[in-house]
């Protein structure tokens, strides 16, 4: 070899790229994504429906909220909506609220069903009193429907997009009228 380089060899000296310059095999590790606990939960539930696993008692997590409470005497859906000037959607609320409680009632047979609507309340309960409740007094009805669109309705449609148990917007929004109903979120400052 007098001078040239052997046919296998590159130079890829100034060379220039987009993205990586590689002279030989690239490999990338795709780790996989954990999946999320409703994820692991409704992949449980499915195994519960088919082998019809059924349970009697109601997961503690969940029972918390039947415990109805009232912090200021401004008791069920329809006062706290006539408190918070939205008397006008209450016949909405009510509808939206019974779909809840349906979807509620009937999946509460499976424990995983029952984990999933524990942590949904939960998560809902949270976003809406340390988020959006605080800024009730300074926003106006159209932009705390927006806040609570994106906090809560939307990331429980995303959560919940299951074959097997699935929660659309009307859904989502009653389990927010629930929750009101049973004191645990407020419409009023």
């Amino acid at each position: 070899m007098t001078g040239t380089l052997p046919t296998s060899l590159v130079n890829q000296a100034g060379v220039s790229a987009a993205g990586d310059v590689i002279g030989r095999d690239k490999f990338e590790l795709h780790l996989p994504v954990p999946a999320s606990p409703i994820e692991r939960l409704l992949r449980k539930l499915e195994l519960e429906v088919a082998n019809n696993e059924q349970v009697r008692n109601t997961f503690e997590l969940l029972a918390h909220y039947y415990n109805k409470r009232s912090h200021d005497g401004i008791d069920g859906l329809e006062a706290k909506l006539t408190k918070a000037d939205r008397k006008a959607e209450y016949f909405d609320a009510l509808e939206k609220k019974e779909l809840f409680a349906k979807q509620l009632e009937r999946w509460s047979l499976f424990a995983s069903a029952q984990q999933i609507f524990a942590y949904l309340l939960a998560k809902a309960e949270h976003e809406f009193n340390y988020i959006i409740h605080p800024q009730i007094g300074t926003l106006t009805k159209l932009e705390v429907n927006q806040l609570v669109t994106e906090k809560i309705v939307v990331p429980v449609v995303t959560e919940c997009g299951s074959d097997v148990f699935a929660v659309n917007h009307s859904v989502a929004m009653g389990m927010i009228y629930w929750l009101a109903e049973q004191c645990y979120v407020r419409w009023h400052q």
